[in-house]
């Protein structure tokens, strides 16, 4: 589709979908790594080579004409056959080498990953990992990452995915909160007279929220944060009560769990990557180590001997 004659080539669709996509040049450039004005002056050639107006600019930001999104529907289509040879492409590299993008929330980039990291660079020295902490779902077929853990179940059709492991929460405060201000007497039913830390008002934590709203009884709300990391910090700093993953916070000394018999539901992580690529050796190394990490140990035979021979009471 490129040449020296050629009305368009792949660099002016890049352009084209990019300045739909996020509305202003600013944005644009930076998806594309680029100067907004240098975007600004590709679209301006294309549209002379072409003799039509592509988009409309308001104060609002920029939006395609008519003759922009029938051009959009188009290169949407290049891009995706583009997007599958290159995938394609790198599920077809048996060489374990180069580098692979991982997203991943905060909390579990920080707390479940990055501490084991070493082990899988001793591994596979050769391979060089990508990581984007976020809480956005990035589109693996468009290779804004090539494996992504989430919190959420997949609906994408085009995504292998696997669920790793449960993730359980508990009360906690940080020994100098409890040398302060007490433990609650009963924290399953009550929380009155202490400060709590609440996740952000959105529904992505909805179940967490109501379960802890649930046991307030006139405790204040301290803070609320969107970061689980935040939220961590924060009860580890002694600011107040909150809810913290146990496979971190069992271990570690800055925070002690209140009893409970109750807590809210575990959430779940969900390992995907696109089925292009769930068979190429670079990337089956990252799911396999992943999965060493994050999966629980299944129980060993002798244990369950153990168990079953041992006498009621």
């Amino acid at each position: 589709m490129s040449g020296a004659n050629g009305l368009l080539d792949w660099d002016d669709l890049r352009h084209v979908l990019s300045i739909h996509r996020h509305g202003t040049l600013a944005r644009a450039g930076a998806s594309l790594r680029m100067d907004p004005t240098t975007v600004g002056r590709r679209l301006a050639a294309l549209e002379q080579r072409a003799g039509v107006r592509l988009f409309e600019r308001s104060p609002e930001g920029w939006t395609a004409t008519a003759a922009g999104l029938d051009l959009v529907r188009r290169a949407q289509c290049v891009e995706d056959e583009v997007l599958a040879a290159e995938r394609e492409l790198s599920g077809a590299n048996e060489r374990l080498s180069g580098t692979v993008r991982i997203t991943a929330t905060e909390m579990l980039a920080t707390r479940f990953i990055l501490p084991h990291l070493w082990r899988f660079h001793d591994r596979y020295p050769d391979l060089t990992l990508d990581l984007i902490c976020s809480n956005r779902p990035l589109d693996l077929a468009r290779r804004e990452a090539d494996i992504a853990l989430r919190l959420t179940r997949p609906k994408q059709p085009s995504v292998v995915a696997r669920r790793l492991a449960e993730i359980e929460l508990a009360l906690y405060a940080s020994p100098a909160y409890l040398a302060r201000k007490g433990a609650p007497p009963e924290p399953d039913r009550s929380l009155r007279g202490h400060e709590v830390i609440l996740f952000g008002a959105s529904r992505a934590f909805l179940t967490e929220n109501e379960w802890m709203e649930a046991r307030l009884d006139g405790g204040r709300i301290a803070l609320r944060a969107d970061s689980v990391t935040a939220i961590y910090a924060a009860t580890a700093g002694g600011l107040g009560i909150g809810l913290l993953p146990r496979a971190v916070a069992d271990g570690d000394p800055t925070v002690q769990r209140l009893s409970t018999r109750s807590s809210p539901e575990p959430r779940v992580i969900w390992q995907m990557v696109h089925r292009d690529l769930h068979k190429a050796p670079r990337v089956r190394a990252v799911l396999d180590f992943l999965s060493e990490l994050l999966q629980p140990p299944a129980p060993s035979r002798t244990a369950k001997t153990r168990g079953a021979s041992r006498p009621s009471s």
